[in-house]
């Protein structure tokens, strides 16, 4: 090896790790340690994939999916429904949510499904599900729809918990570090639960990790983010190998990054591609430099590859003709719905035994903003000309068409030969830091905790998982009514009856984790399957739920 030769690729070698530093390819280097090399032997078989959609700002899952039993009494003694209401399910969340929006600009309540439409100038009236027993927000008739067909179901009151908690002991249990932070619940979200936000990996990383063992042979991690950095795509394999989320964009044509200047769809691009090879190929006595230039040629080369099995869905004549509509019609025009496109296009192009990325697990990662809703809840009433509501009805709409636009093309998808059974591989969910109070602050709600979630694809049945609280402010467990009515603050911030951890075990059982090891990965779950002194107010006195 010449001095020349060494000199340069020492060089090569300075500028990465300059570059890395300075995080001008932030984008790409990361994805660097990925690079494995086989499958691991006792991996499991076939393909299953989780999407988890975030929902970042704190939902208010109270607007989205609402108590329509108005038939139900329930008395709470020295409390009286707003006027012209019963002491229902129904009465009490109007009562609670300051009126309906119809009579009062401030109001939050909605109509309730089956009642008479105001108008042109208010809210039409809730979308019936379960009998008229609930009822979704008018802007999300596809998640109707996707519900009727048994391809969604809700988890009621769900939120991050260290232990069992009632109103009445509050003080004398563990709770969650800093309650109501956005920082902080969205870290016990994506790893799990527990009682510390500080863990540096989340569930869906450790989970991946322990079902594959080592790295896939392809390179490609089985953690996929279209949404930048998360935590919850972080985790590591058994032999304690990083395992970093695959980070991409939603281009239909290179969502994979590569080093920029370096394509060779130009000459000056080609040229220097031409160079780097050459430097990568250089075998040199230190270990350190040659790891290096492998591990970076073969991510280069995994970038490359997905780049081209992305564009091959859409050559001419492709087999792929009636999947490349049906991912079209998911809209573009908000940024979920290119995310969603991408995961669709992913899931073609890597589900074990098809093509040249191979996977048969994978987690995706995808995000949307917005939903700190302290003011513009209900910003206007009917939606506009093009049929787009605004305020946070406009944010459940977004989601509610790309969620059915994913779910349609994997129905598409799976009538592709050899993609018979896709479609029930893939489930989907809902994330998102807390809910928010069920009263109105005057314009919008603030930061609460239960929330209800959301879960597409092969569930067990289309319903309402757990325990739909009594929209009832300032309420002690069990006052007024059965135990399974739950409990809430001053303002409606309802103690979660499923905890965080649950709703994870249950998705990484249907992934494939063994009941024994579900402990490994989420530490704290058993705390929530065993005695308790307030066991009584959890939904389920289970590890997993039965909505899988």
């Amino acid at each position: 090896m010449s001095r020349i030769h060494f000199q340069k690729r020492r060089n090569f070698l300075r500028g990465a790790a300059a570059l890395t530093a300075s995080g001008a390819v932030s984008s790409f280097v990361p994805q660097l340690s990925l690079m494995g090399t086989a499958l691991a032997q006792g991996a499991p078989t076939g393909y299953k994939a989780l999407v988890c959609i975030y929902l970042s700002g704190g939902n208010d899952s109270w607007n989205l999916l609402i108590p329509g039993d108005d038939s139900t009494n329930i008395p709470v003694e020295g409390r009286s429904p707003r006027a012209g209401f019963n002491p229902t399910p129904y009465g009490w969340y109007v009562t609670s949510r300051g009126g309906l929006h119809e009579g009062n600009a401030s109001a939050l309540g909605l109509i309730k499904p089956g009642g008479s439409d105001p108008g042109t100038q208010f809210l039409p009236p809730a979308l019936g599900i379960l009998g008229n027993q609930y009822g979704l927000n008018p802007a999300v008739p596809e998640l109707q729809t996707l519900f009727n067909s048994g391809r969604l179901a809700f988890l009621a009151n769900v939120g991050p918990l260290v232990e069992p908690l009632r109103r009445s002991t509050f003080n004398s249990f563990r709770r969650p570090p800093q309650l109501y932070s956005h920082n902080d619940q969205t870290s016990l979200w994506q790893i799990g639960g527990g009682a510390s936000a500080t863990v540096s990996q989340g569930w869906g990383g450790r989970m991946a990790g322990s079902l594959l063992g080592t790295a896939p042979g392809s390179g490609l991690a089985p953690c996929i983010s279209i949404a930048g950095q998360t935590r919850f795509l972080v985790g590591e394999y058994p032999d304690d190998t990083v395992l970093s989320p695959f980070r991409m964009s939603s281009s239909s044509t290179t969502p994979a990054t590569t080093l920029n200047n370096y394509n060779s769809g130009d000459t000056a691009g080609s040229k220097r591609r031409e160079i780097l090879q050459g430097l990568l190929d250089i075998a040199y006595p230190q270990a350190m430099s040659n790891a290096y230039g492998d591990v970076l040629d073969r991510s280069m080369q995994l970038s490359i590859g997905i780049n081209n099995e992305i564009a091959a869905l859409s050559a001419a004549g492709s087999v792929y003709a009636a999947f490349n509509t049906a991912v079209s019609a998911i809209p573009d025009t908000t940024s979920i719905g290119q995310q969603l496109r991408q995961v669709a296009r992913m899931i073609a192009v890597s589900r074990f035994g098809r093509g040249n990325i191979q996977a048969n697990r994978q987690v995706f990662y995808v995000s949307t903003g917005g939903y700190d809703t302290h003011s513009g809840q209900i910003n206007g009433t009917r939606p506009n000309g093009s049929g787009v509501w605004a305020g946070h009805q406009g944010l459940l709409q977004q989601v509610a068409r790309a969620m059915k636009g994913f779910n349609d093309a994997l129905n598409v998808l799976n009538q592709v030969s050899g993609y018979t059974g896709v479609k029930d591989e893939v489930m989907t969910f809902t994330n998102s830091e807390f809910s928010r109070t069920i009263n109105s602050n005057g314009a919008g709600t603030d930061h609460a905790w239960g929330a209800v979630q959301m879960v597409m694809g092969p569930v067990t049945a289309a319903q309402v998982y757990g325990r739909y609280p009594l929209q009832l402010l300032n309420r002690s467990f069990g006052a007024g009514g059965p135990d399974q009515w739950g409990e809430c603050f001053n303002r409606g911030e309802f103690l979660p009856s499923i905890a965080v951890d649950q709703v994870a075990a249950t998705l990484a059982r249907w992934m494939g984790v063994a009941d024994a090891d579900l402990p490994i990965i989420f530490p704290n779950l058993d705390t929530f399957a065993g005695a308790h002194a307030n066991q009584s107010v959890m939904a389920y006195n289970t590890r997993t739920l039965p909505f899988l």
